[in-house]
């Protein structure tokens, strides 16, 4: 721990004291004012989003995909208002209405005794999604990555812990053996798949270009035989839904390069429809996925900019 780290939690308490002051329409309103000024004078990333969205919806036309990139920045930074308003009542109360879709499909799965192997993807409402685990008295394992300040880190561990202890947070770095673990334990096992593991990944297709998909949960299913599933979560006419489903998958008779592959491409493609319908709400659309290089100029017109 550094001074720079202290310095940089106090900054980020001092912030969240200071906002939380303020309504929660308001601190909302503000996240949007921002996301508006960043759209139209620093568009951080616009390159990268803007070839994702390419990809994503080869069929669009250049003044579509930049009208959707102006919905994509306002719902960016209102994702970072969540931050302060976790404790709120009406985040609370999000939470509690939310329409929730597959629990049996959950809970039979559970039932085999094995864990679950819980695939999802980065979207906006990834704070609303933690915290309904935590409500839910499901036991669940979050696979997450440590934040570089170790106090900023701590902090959001306990924020999370408001809503009860049901979610464990298991560090990217403690590895398979803890991630098996879990699994013995009968527990929801939360993996992303939408982040690019360049040099430990495994090649695959997603949204018909390569992309270095994380090989975890193949190895974890060949090895446990845990089962496989799907879950999403998105806002819709202003109430949060979590969607789970099985992912339908082939028994596989040994652990190879091949059906790790083969396992980690039928995951991901799954939630390519998702994408495709809720583009505004994935939050990796600001990832590099697929590859460092290659990202064009974007030209906007003062036209579509405002309109």
């Amino acid at each position: 721990m550094t001074l720079k780290h202290k310095l940089e939690y106090t900054l980020l308490r001092s912030t969240i004291f200071f906002i939380n002051l303020l309504p929660v329409p308001v601190i909302l309103f503000i996240c949007t004012v921002i996301g508006y000024f960043a759209w139209v004078v620093f568009p951080f990333r616009i390159k990268v989003a803007y070839k994702n969205l390419s990809t994503v919806f080869p069929e669009l036309d250049h003044a579509s995909k930049i009208r959707l990139l102006r919905k994509v920045y306002l719902q960016f930074t209102r994702t970072f208002g969540l931050v302060f308003i976790l404790h709120r009542k009406s985040f609370i109360k999000l939470i509690q209405n939310a329409r929730i879709s597959g629990r049996d499909k959950l809970e039979e799965a559970l039932g085999q005794g094995k864990g679950v192997i819980l695939t999802t993807i980065h979207a906006s409402w990834f704070e609303a999604y933690f915290a309904w685990f935590n409500m839910s008295d499901l036991p669940t394992s979050l696979i997450y990555k440590r934040q570089s300040n170790p106090l900023s880190d701590r902090f959001f561990v306990r924020q999370r812990r408001h809503y009860g202890n049901s979610l464990q947070q298991l560090s990217s770095r403690e590895g398979m053996k803890a991630y098996q673990q879990a699994l013995a334990e009968n527990r929801l096992l939360i993996v992303s798949l939408d982040q690019r593991y360049s040099g430990s990944g495994t090649n695959v297709s997603f949204f018909k270009q390569p992309v270095a998909c994380a090989k975890g949960s193949a190895i974890l299913h060949l090895r446990s035989k845990a089962p496989v599933m799907t879950s999403v979560y998105y806002m819709k006419d202003g109430v949060l839904h979590i969607d789970f489903d099985t992912a339908d998958l082939p028994e596989y008779d040994e652990v190879n390069d091949e059906n790790i592959h083969d396992i980690s491409t039928k995951c991901i493609q799954l939630y390519e429809p998702f994408i495709r319908k809720y583009p505004e709400q994935w939050f990796s659309l600001f990832h590099r996925l697929w590859g460092k290089e290659g990202y064009p100029k974007v030209t906007r017109s003062l036209r579509e900019i405002f309109l």
